[in-house]
């Protein structure tokens, strides 16, 4: 059954997929949830799995492994951080559990994710990361405007990343922050006023949930966000 946020996030995937040529849910992702008003958006760079392996509605690859919790746009609630078992959402909850005062299932209705890309890929490399970030863009304000975050929260996507495609200022809070052993950024923050809705965020840069989860807990980086947003 449709909720009040099907007819905007099926209108905004049929103009997605008019835009890029992209036939179906195989070739990209959009969604891991509702697309509603909530607290914390966060985006990772772009989704995982090999197009060629993945079936159309993109709920599963063809090996069965689920890609999604919802074939269709999540009218049940659905919500892939806590519904489906990815290495990703391991340190996705980790880093969210304080932020949403310690209850993991807030999350479904204070987080909102996606990514800064909207094409799938079985690897980084797989595509032009710049320009289906570029695509991606004007769709990504849509979501944006929709959600209103206090908190923008970047996994393994640079700061500058974002704020160059959405933000008309920034101010550091947070210098770079590098783990030693890997080389990675581990916490980095800027206020960020965005352009559309031209509203104020925290903006913070941590590194890639899938690989370097083990991060959020060594930096305390959940905590270190609660500070900042009551700062």
């Amino acid at each position: 059954m449709a909720t009040p946020y099907t007819p905007f996030m099926r209108d905004l995937e049929d103009r997605f997929k008019q835009s890029t040529g992209l036939p179906n849910r195989s070739a990209y992702k959009i969604y891991y949830c509702q697309v509603r008003p909530a607290r914390i958006l966060t985006l990772g760079i772009n989704p995982g799995g090999d197009p060629s392996n993945t079936n159309p509605d993109g709920r599963t690859h063809m090996n069965g492994v689920v890609a999604a919790a919802s074939a269709t746009f999540y009218e049940n609630d659905e919500h892939d951080i806590l519904d489906c078992e990815w290495r990703e959402n391991i340190g996705l909850r980790q880093v969210l559990l304080p932020l949403v005062g310690g209850e993991l299932e807030k999350i479904r209705t204070e987080v909102v994710k996606t990514n800064l890309a909207f094409h799938r890929s079985a690897r980084r490399r797989d595509i032009d990361l710049e320009a289906a970030a570029n695509q991606t863009a004007p769709f990504l304000t849509e979501i944006i405007k929709v959600v209103q975050p206090r908190l923008v929260l970047l996994t393994g996507v640079k700061l500058e990343d974002f704020t160059r495609r959405f933000a008309s200022d920034s101010a550091v809070l947070v210098e770079a922050q590098r783990d030693p052993g890997v080389q990675q950024v581990v916490f980095a923050a800027s206020r960020v006023t965005l352009r559309h809705p031209a509203i104020q965020v925290l903006a913070v840069q941590l590194a890639h949930a899938s690989q370097f989860g083990w991060t959020y807990g060594r930096y305390d980086v959940g905590h270190r966000i609660i500070n900042l947003l009551n700062a």
